[in-house]
């Protein structure tokens, strides 16, 4: 089983910021970020649509400058919002990395950034048409359908998509037959977002490929 770190280890340092993805790729297997583009274009690694959980600022990213965004820190850290681009440069290319687009039209923007990379990207979303987008502009990029809680046919839906992986929170991987159906069609399973080394355990005998958490735990 591999370990994946959560908007790089959320819970231990600033979510989503350069030295926080860092930090986590001396110990977790892979890394996770989300990905959105910003008011002038530019595609930035931040989880909300608005600035007002993660920076002093208000207003959403959406409507904000990369300038303007640069002028915020994350969560009192000095760490400031990065581009996609700057993560990327910054991570070492052993370390697997789980990007999620977190909205529509940003699919052939993702995949030029990641062309360069080293590492292996999984492309990951709950946004059908980002995944769709993925697929269509390129038969070989690793794709995950990250299964919302609203999706009652979520292998199926990862099979007409062409996925690769399949996402699901821990507790629907732990209580329903989401992963051995998964297994049954070759998908590589991923569970969210783990706090206890013995939910690992449990996962991992379940049949789970990589768990995600917010903090350092073996696996």
């Amino acid at each position: 089983m591999r370990l994946i770190a959560h908007r790089g280890f959320a819970a231990t340092a600033p979510e989503n910021t350069i030295a926080a993805i860092q930090s986590a790729a001396e110990c977790a297997d892979a890394v996770e970020f989300d990905v959105r583009r910003c008011g002038s274009g530019e595609l930035v690694v931040i989880h909300d649509e608005t600035i007002d959980r993660v920076t002093g600022g208000v207003g959403a990213v959406a409507d904000q400058s990369l300038e303007e965004l640069k002028t915020q820190t994350v969560l009192e850290s000095g760490e400031r919002v990065p581009t996609l681009e700057e993560l990327l440069e910054a991570l070492p290319s052993r370390v697997e990395v789980n990007l999620e687009m977190k909205e529509l039209d940003i699919a052939a923007d993702v995949l030029e950034a990641i062309e360069s990379v080293d590492n292996r990207v999984v492309t990951t979303s709950f946004l059908a048409p980002e995944l769709r987008a993925i697929r269509e502009l390129d038969r070989e990029q690793p794709t995950g359908l990250l299964a919302s809680r609203r999706l009652e046919t979520p292998v199926t839906t990862a099979i007409e998509l062409d996925c690769d992986v399949i996402g699901a929170n821990y507790w629907r991987c732990l209580t329903t037959t989401i992963v051995p159906r998964a297994k049954a069609v070759d998908l590589e399973v991923h569970a969210w977002s783990l706090e206890r080394r013995t939910t690992a355990t449990l996962l991992e005998f379940r049949g789970v490929d990589c768990v995600s958490a917010d903090r350092p735990i073996r696996v």
